[in-house]
């Protein structure tokens, strides 16, 4: 048979393999080992420090490392020689980074003996190109859940190659608008012509050509017998990251066993890494109490990266930079662990005197509990909970926590097996990202269910489109109104469902039990669940602890959406004081320490009760979610945090959240029916661009949904929170039950309404209230028929809307929006974003026009108050006006920001409600983007939590709090100090430093 070479180029040698004839010629050029010859662009590049950092997903950096140049760069050139093992025609492939809807140019050319072979531009926007997760060719891709958009692009002309040197040249390119970094992870040529890689039919990886780049790797081992008989060494990879390759192996190193006392030839364990991540492994060798281990990046052993003695069965962790940076060596988990506790015993802040919280619970998982090192760490961080059976180490004694049961069975199961354990049982899940569930809508069961169910809300025909009796659950899909009950009576009894089972937890295992299921913010949109799960089933006592997450870094949101998040947390958990139990994630590479120190601080200023960090550590022990050793700021930040809390405690502990006089209405009306409405990616400008885009019909659930009503709410949300507001979110249900009296002013954003709620508005105006409507004016009903009780209330005859835009991910696709008209209120401009809607007034008055003419803006007065229609969009309008137009990467610290640069027009139309009259803040700082969170506690004081989404610390910050007690002292956890402050007409005022947060303790 004759064979030919596969040659795999890396780090600037050659690996020469011998296979079989039918398999290509590859060499993988990576992007950090390029020589750059000028200052003028190109530079080895940190994958924090690109478009992607992160712990799963589809983007993914081999090496951890890039060449990477400004947007702007023009005639930077950076080059590489390798070696063509085999004369022949290669496809030229560029892997690199692609965040949608951006030019990311880069020239590539190959030259031999001088002479120009190949030559092409990559990366501009409308080049064809393989996408993460074998999602095939196309131009552009869109995913729900926001970025996983590595790129890998060749065009089909092929370079013919002669065997010999090669010269790969890598010239920046200045790119048409909008246009990116350009982040080049490896370059990659291939003998097979076809667009293909391994792994991409059947999925079998992630990220293109990334198996490719891994069985390039060079990075050798070698051991010491240190037994007394000849032994392989046994190295063992545990989980892996690398989403989907998440499977572990186990090899014998070398191929022989080694004689006792000597050291083996080295073996080249590199091609069994996967360094697009730190790689742990496990060493044993039989008969050895002690492994005696090197690395090197060569085959002679002259370049050491590692020399170790660790305990047998011990692992040690190879970092994903180790082939190229002089700074990463390998090194021994315990190692980590134990550089962690010195540090924690002697540079990191320790608040509290040393001594952790005693009622506020941290939860957070580690693997290697057996051993010494593993529980020392997570106690020296500050944990408090779950630590093993005889542990000397100080946590609470009703910690115990399990996931999941998901049914009655399967808690029956786990009560039987706790014996002794049941009275320090705490938090019981009943699942993770969990959907409550949908009844078996052709059981006749659930039909007569469903008739007394009809009768008990005492519905008539005028509710249900047909007479009571006649109601068919079969009949729901071609009966909107029918629908809309049929979706409150499944809701009504999976509420029932949970409650059953936290009935049953509390009787089987005891009554301290907390029962809850996470709920996953990834789903469009995203951190806006649906409201009869994410509240209703609160108010219908289903559960006992509100359980959510916060994975802000991995969505394209801005950091100040866990606000939002909290308000919903807050609405839900009003009716019946549920506790709180929050996931706040650590997980680096992905997260950056100044945004969890914001997490973590804001979630107990806002009342939690206990913070999940998830897995933490040893990596190598968690699949998708952990802190990778490196990072030790995040470690530092979950230590200090923790300990910050404990500080805080006496004074949130039994406290009160003080109440907004600002309120957003979360819609029932909106959120079912935007969540059903059809989905045409021609009536999208970005979904349109992208080849996979989704096309969904009417009434279909699915993850993929319309937003711009939901998302409007939140981004006038963070509009009030950002002019120092304190806001509520309430519901329909809330409106009608009288809720509204707490309030000067409510904001209403969508297409849809309970058709009840005009009414109820309408008084609660005439009263003095000020209500602001926009997206959509609320021109239809829960049931999706037209209606114009709303349209009456904002003084208005009739409305007419067009939209431009069905889902703007907010730092994602809004930078990028295309305005839909202009707005003119008074003499200033403002682009309109997504919707458009004329206004013809009744006996409201114009504010605002198109520049038709048309009404655009109006103001009814009413009684004692004032009803604003805004015909577009508002939040969205507001909200674009300070994002920076630049892709938004997945993790990292490359595009971190927190929004400020807003237009002071667009802040003005968003404000127009809340402006309206005079309402009281309980806190105002002299940094609007500064956040304050205000719990009362009856008998140690105020507890103020000041948390800082401007971009750069505080060093003066002054801050007003009303206050019913002169303080006997405010003392800042984060400086460890008193706060000189004065007292006067129940107000205080101090003035502080302030980093990204901190707790401030108001003693009386």
């Amino acid at each position: 048979m004759r064979f030919t070479i596969s040659s795999i180029v890396l780090a600037g040698l050659l690996l020469t393999i011998t296979v079989r004839a039918q398999e290509p010629v590859i060499i993988i050029a990576e992007g950090e080992t390029f020589t750059v010859k000028d200052d003028k662009g190109w530079k080895v590049t940190h994958q924090d420090d690109s478009y992607a950092s992160h712990t799963y997903g589809g983007m993914w950096v081999s090496q951890g490392g890039l060449m990477g140049a400004p947007a702007d760069s023009e005639g930077s050139i950076a080059v590489r020689t390798i070696q063509v093992p085999a004369a022949g025609a290669y496809r030229i492939w560029s892997k690199y980074q692609s965040l949608p809807y951006y030019n990311y140019p880069h020239q590539i050319e190959i030259l031999q003996n001088g002479k120009p072979v190949f030559s092409h531009v990559y990366g501009k926007l409308d080049a064809e190109r393989l996408w993460s997760f074998s999602a095939g060719l196309m131009k552009q891709l869109w995913w729900f859940w926001g970025p996983d958009h590595d790129a890998a692009e060749a065009p089909k002309n092929l370079a013919t190659l002669a065997a010999g040197p090669a010269e790969i040249r890598l010239t920046s390119v200045k790119g048409a608008a909008p246009a990116a970094d350009p982040m080049i992870d490896f370059i990659v040529l291939t003998t097979e012509p076809t667009d293909t890689y391994k792994g991409l039919k059947p999925y079998g990886v992630g990220s293109p050509f990334c198996l490719e780049a891994s069985a390039a790797t060079e990075l050798y081992i070698r051991f010491k017998n240190n037994g007394g008989q000849p032994v392989q060494l046994s190295v063992v990879k545990g989980p892996g990251h690398f989403q989907p390759n998440y499977g572990g192996w186990n090899i014998k190193v070398p191929d022989a066993p080694v004689a006792a006392g000597q050291w083996s030839s080295w073996y080249n364990l590199g091609t069994k890494l996967t360094l697009v991540h730190d790689e742990g492994v496990y060493l044993t060798a039989e008969g050895n109490a002690t492994i005696e281990v090197q690395f090197a990046l060569d085959s002679a052993g002259k370049n050491l990266v590692g020399d170790l003695k660790v305990p047998n069965g011990d692992p040690v962790v190879i970092p994903m930079e180790i082939t190229w940076s002089k700074e990463r060596q390998v090194k021994a988990s315990r190692e980590y662990a134990r550089e962690l506790v010195a540090k924690a015993k002697k540079d990191w802040r320790t608040a509290n005197s040393g001594k952790k919280p005693q009622t506020l619970l941290y939860y957070g998982a580690f693997n290697q509990m057996n051993t010494d090192w593993a529980p020392a760490l997570k106690d020296a961080l500050g944990y408090n909970t779950v630590f093993p059976d005889g542990s000397p180490y100080a946590h609470a004694p009703i910690d115990g926590y399990h996931q999941h049961c998901h049914n009655s069975a399967e808690l029956t199961a786990f009560a039987s097996k706790l014996g002794d354990k049941k009275s320090s049982f705490k938090v019981m899940s009943f699942g993770d990202e969990i959907h409550l569930g949908t009844i078996n809508w052709n059981d006749p069961a659930n039909q007569e269910k469903f008739t007394a169910w009809i009768q008990q809300k005492k519905l008539i025909k005028d509710d249900l489109g047909i007479e009571p009796a006649a109601a068919k659950l079969a009949d729901r899909a071609t009966n909107p109104r029918l629908n809309w009950y049929a979706t409150m009576f499944n809701e009504e009894v999976q509420f029932a469902t949970f409650r059953d089972l936290t009935a049953q937890a509390k009787q089987e295992i005891g009554p301290q039990v907390e029962t809850g299921a996470n709920y996953s913010p990834h789903v469009m949109p995203q951190y806006y669940g649906p409201i009869y799960q994410w509240i209703d089933i609160f108010k219908h006592n289903g559960m006992t602890m509100y359980w959510a997450e916060d994975y802000v870094f991995s969505v394209p949101q801005p950091p100040q959406f866990i606000s939002w998040m909290f308000s919903t947390v807050r609405c839900a958990v009003k009716y019946n004081q549920q506790k709180i139990h929050f996931y706040i994630m650590p997980h680096a590479p992905g997260q950056i320490p100044a945004n969890l120190r914001r997490g973590m601080v804001f979630a107990i200023g806002a009342g939690a009760n206990s913070i999940d960090n998830f897995w933490v550590a040893p990596a190598e022990s968690f699949t998708e979610n952990f802190v990778a050793w490196g990072y030790t700021d995040m470690f530092r930040t979950l230590h200090e945090s923790i300990y910050d809390s404990a500080e805080a405690e006496p004074f949130q502990v039994g406290g009160t959240f003080r109440p907004a006089r600002v309120a957003i209405v979360i819609s029932k009306a909106t959120d079912h029916n935007e969540r059903l409405a059809a989905i045409d990616p021609a009536q999208d400008p970005f979904m349109k661009m992208s080849g996979n885009a989704p096309t969904k019909p009417k009434g279909q659930k699915r993850a993929e949904q319309v937003t711009i009503c939901r998302v409007d709410q939140q981004l006038l949300y963070l509009a009030l929170k950002q002019d120092q507001h304190a806001v509520d979110l309430v519901t329909e249900d809330d409106v009608l039950e009288g809720r509204l009296k707490a309030y000067d002013a409510v904001y209403f954003a969508g297409t849809w309404i309970d058709h009840r709620l005009p009414a109820v508005l309408e008084k609660w105006v005439t009263d003095g209230g000020m209500l602001y409507a926009c997206a959509g004016l609320g021109i239809r009903n829960e049931f999706d028929e037209a209606d114009d009780g709303l349209t009456k209330l904002l003084g208005l005859k009739s409305t007419t809307l067009t939209q431009n835009a069905l889902a703007l991910r907010t730092l994602m696709e809004l930078p990028l929006a295309p305005v839909i008209d202009t707005i003119k209120l008074g003499e200033q401009s403002i682009p309109a974003i997504a919707m458009r809607q004329e206004l013809e007034p009744a006996d409201a008055k114009v504010l605002g026009t198109w520049p038709n003419g048309k009404a655009a803006v109006t103001v009814r007065e009413l009684g004692k108050g004032k009803a604003f229609a805004v015909g577009t969009a508002a939040g969205h309008t507001y909200y674009k006006t300070g994002l920076k137009t630049t892709p938004w990467p997945r993790g990292g610290r490359k595009v971190v920001y927190n929004p400020t640069a807003f237009d002071a027009a667009a802040t003005e139309l968003a404000l127009l409600g809340a402006r309206a009259k005079e309402i009281a803040r309980d806190v105002q700082c002299s940094n609007r983007f500064v956040e304050a969170l205000v719990i009362d506690q009856p008998k140690t004081g105020t507890l103020l939590t000041l948390v800082n989404w401007d971009n750069q610390p505080l060093p003066e910050l002054t801050v007003e709090v009303k206050s019913a007690f002169n303080p006997k002292s405010i003392r800042s956890v984060e400086q460890q100090k008193t706060v000189p402050h004065t007292f006067e007409n129940g107000v205080v005022k101090f003035t502080t430093a302030l980093n990204e947060a901190d707790y401030f303790l108001l003693a009386k």
